[in-house]
């Protein structure tokens, strides 16, 4: 569960990384539009150019860190779903082995009981038959 609550924190950063550099992007781009509609030298709009293009870079490198990030998210799903399906099973064993024990405990106390009883009753004969003689 850990795992999977560490791989939902990265998944969720990689988005807020991915959603930061797209407005970024988007602003750099309304920025390059507003130059080139009030006049720039050539050098400013290569400049600019060149800086829609780091920030398209780094928007598709926070695409891939999500895409990653997704894949660990999955993985670390399945992971748990797998630990969860062994854990019920041992739950299960163990649950058998406890009724198992307490059963064969009832047995042995139910058989102490009925020796008990047996003693007894053979003790309560034994006086009477002791008794008769006299």
């Amino acid at each position: 569960m850990e795992q999977y609550a560490q791989s939902l924190i990265a998944r969720r950063q990689a988005v807020e990384a991915l959603e930061a550099a797209e407005r970024e992007l988007s602003a750099c781009w309304q920025e390059w539009r507003g130059r080139m509609a009030g006049g720039c030298t050539a050098a400013e709009a290569a400049q600019a150019h060149a800086y829609e293009r780091s920030l398209a870079q780094r928007r598709d490198e926070c695409a891939r860190a999500l895409e990653t990030a997704e894949r660990r998210v999955n993985a670390a799903l399945q992971g748990m779903l797998q630990a969860r399906q062994q854990r019920e099973v041992v739950d299960k064993y163990f649950d058998r082995q406890k009724a198992r024990h307490r059963r064969e405990q009832a047995r042995g106390e139910q058989k102490f009981l009925d020796d008990l009883a047996g003693r007894r009753g053979s003790s309560i004969l034994a006086w009477k038959s002791a008794e008769t003689p006299l």
